[in-house]
């Protein structure tokens, strides 16, 4: 029988269909094999058109089960690329971050998470919580467009974006990124090269742009859309309403921000899922805040400081910016100095402290220095932003208290970490900006150009000409000064400060590079102002330190495979610093940024403060005591409670503050 071709016959009406059909079947199949060991009956003749409408109305056509699966393939392939993605970055967060405990097992993490068993195995936990939300956040982008070929990149670029930015904010800064950490976002773009801003800027346009154009049109296709939008915001909406809600219902799930590490509860809980447990552990903490009464710190009562202050000494602090020691990169041939000669006696001044933050967070390093607690962020991720200009208990505004004149040169924007008004609550009486951004403000800062930070030469022979006024004025004084030369990215006048280093091992066009270039130059002007500022004020109390170390080409991963030796426990927040000043016998050197406000006083006094109450630089505080001395400051400068109680002189640490007056607004 020719292949393909059936011998058919009629069979009785009253033969059923199903039966036609079995029968059809096994004669084809005997038939066109012409099996010999199989006894062929005589064909029974079958129905052909009542089989043929059978198969029509029971059989799906083939063209449209292909079809059906395309639809459900073109469905469903863009969720699945995007869950692809994600798993591709997770990846790549410990990869480049270099974070190997994020490798380690637990079968009962919500999230998805790599975790590496053996060089040849990686097993794969898919997560419970945080998948789910963001492809509901996907599904509502991607249904509010229309069918067009783009929807499907548009809808993921801003999950993408998220899932890079925090990788990126992580490798760079050693940080994890949190939602608060938006409100820095201006002061980054204005830090940032031009074509940074721009392609921020743009990139924000054209996806806006981009999704309008691809919107749908008719009301009745939005409403599934918005309802999905709808459910995508509600954990977002109760994390800031009813943040104590939240967290309640997201830790009988499973969801808890790990205590000792947000690096764990990114990495666990999922990098969505964790900045809505930050956001509603933050305002659960401002809400907790805004109902204590206010406990006294008698340890910053200016009562005591007048009583044990005999020489009302000036004081110099100067903060630079990014401030590293190339010397300190093990890893790396120098043929010529580092620094020049001038520089070889600052050495012998030379410090170690801990600061607060890596690669940017200046604002947290200066509420340390000048506040003299830790930048615990309990309740922003700058400390700075919070403080609105109402009076706090830091150093400026205790030495005040006590006849001093504290004045402030920020050698940028007013608004760069809302400088003016933290000024303002630390207790600076006065502060100093470039003529470039000052306004109608009073300063004797003089610099014009917009684009390029003051080099610290030019900042600090400025600062010398204002110190000399200063001192005529009768009065002792705090001169605090910021410099912020040195910030990435390194721009270099290549015509003024040609290359000084000859150094092996890094290419030239590098940011490692440039950075080492300019502190041969930063290590100049710093000499040479520690100088020229002993000769014309003898006995002041100078500390000069950095705010951290700058990111250069890659983060932490940088600073390892160049072997950088000031670390503690993997982090890079050891920072250089000097001190040029009274020597006493039992000097107390301080290992952190927040105990420099105790060392000064312990200096300033020759010790005596220190017998009255409990200095960090000698003594360690307990959790609880800096926990309460940390919110009194965040409380009092945040406007919270707007007038202080009396501070008693002597008074016990653990004494019960009297009412206080709450800010109205609350």
């Amino acid at each position: 029988m020719p292949l393909g071709r059936f011998r058919t016959a009629e069979v009785p009406s009253h033969v059923a269909p199903e039966k036609a059909v079995e029968n059809a079947i096994e004669h084809a199949i005997i038939g066109h094999f012409h099996l010999p060991f199989i006894k062929q009956s005589p064909p029974r003749p079958v129905a052909t058109p009542m089989l043929t409408e059978y198969l029509r109305l029971h059989l799906p056509d083939k063209r449209d089960f292909v079809l059906s699966l395309r639809r459900a393939m073109r469905a469903v392939l863009p969720f699945l690329i995007l869950s692809l993605i994600l798993l591709a970055i997770s990846l790549s967060f410990g990869l480049a971050g270099g974070i190997d405990e994020y490798f380690s097992f637990n079968p009962e993490l919500p999230f998805l998470l790599l975790v590496y068993e053996s060089l040849d195995q990686v097993q794969v936990y898919f997560f419970h919580h945080e998948l789910p939300f963001l492809l509901l956040v996907y599904a509502a982008l991607f249904y509010l467009m229309r069918p067009e070929t783009w929807r499907a990149v548009i809808a993921a670029m801003p999950i993408i974006v998220l899932y890079l930015g925090m990788d990126l904010y992580y490798v760079f800064m050693h940080s994890i990124f949190k939602l608060d950490d938006l409100l820095l976002l201006p002061e980054g773009l204005i830090v940032s090269p031009i074509w940074a801003r721009i392609g921020v800027v743009a990139g924000i346009f054209l996806w806006i742009a981009a999704f309008l154009l691809a919107l749908r049109r008719r009301p009745r296709e939005l409403a599934l859309p918005l309802l999905l939008l709808l459910l995508a915001a509600a954990p977002p909406i109760a994390a800031y309403t009813a943040p104590k809600h939240f967290l309640e219902i997201a830790g009988s799930r499973g969801l808890n921000v790990v205590p000792w590490s947000d690096r764990w509860t990114s990495a666990c809980m999922g990098r969505a899922t964790s900045l809505l447990l930050f956001a509603a552990t933050k305002h659960k903490a401002m809400a907790e805040l805004a109902m204590q009464t206010p406990i006294d710190d008698p340890d910053r009562n200016p009562e005591i400081l007048r009583a044990t202050l005999q020489d009302a000494r000036n004081i110099h602090i100067l903060v630079l910016e990014s401030f590293l020691d190339p010397e300190r990169f093990t890893g790396l041939k120098f043929r010529t100095p580092t620094a020049p000669p001038e520089f070889k006696a600052m050495r012998a001044k030379m410090h170690v402290a801990t600061s607060p933050v890596f690669g940017g967070g200046t604002a947290q390093a200066e509420f340390e220095l000048l506040c003299g607690v830790p930048a615990l962020e309990l309740y922003t991720s700058a400390e700075f932003n919070m403080l609105d200009g109402a009076k706090a208990p830091c150093l400026p505004s205790v030495l005040a208290e006590v006849g001093y004149r504290t004045v402030a040169t920020q050698s940028y924007k007013p608004d760069f970490f809302n400088s003016e008004k933290a000024y303002r609550s630390l207790g600076f009486q006065e502060t100093n900006f470039p003529t470039a951004f000052a306004g109608s403000r009073p300063t004797y800062l003089q610099y014009d150009d917009t684009e390029h930070y003051i080099f610290d030469g030019d900042l600090l022979t400025q600062n010398l000409a204002y110190v000399k006024k200063l001192m005529t004025g009768g009065r002792p004084f705090l001169n605090y000064v910021l410099g912020v030369y040195g910030h990435l990215p390194h721009d270099t006048d290549l015509k003024r400060f040609p290359p000084k280093v000859d150094v092996v091992g890094v290419g030239k066009n590098s940011q490692t590079y440039l950075a080492i270039q300019q502190f041969y130059y930063r290590a100049e002007a710093v000499a040479d102002y520690l100088q020229k500022l002993r000769e014309i004020d003898p006995d002041s109390l100078i500390v000069i330190t950095s705010d951290h170390l700058p990111p250069l080409d890659g983060g932490p991963r940088v600073y390892k495979n160049f072997g950088y030796s000031l670390s503690e426990n993997g982090e890079f927040k050891q920072n250089i610093w000097f001190y040029d000043g009274p020597q006493h016998k039992r000097l107390a050197w301080p290992d952190y940024h927040y105990e420099f406000m105790d060392f000064i006083l312990d200096v300033l006094t020759e010790e005596r403060i220190c017998k009255q109450v409990v200095c960090k630089n000698r003594e360690t505080w307990t959790s609880q005591k800096i926990t309460a001395s940390y919110n009194n400051i965040m409380s009092l400068g945040s406007g919270i409670v707007r007038r202080p109680a009396t501070l008693m002189a002597g008074a016990s640490s653990g004494a019960a503050a009297p009412a206080v007056t709450a800010d109205p607004r609350l």
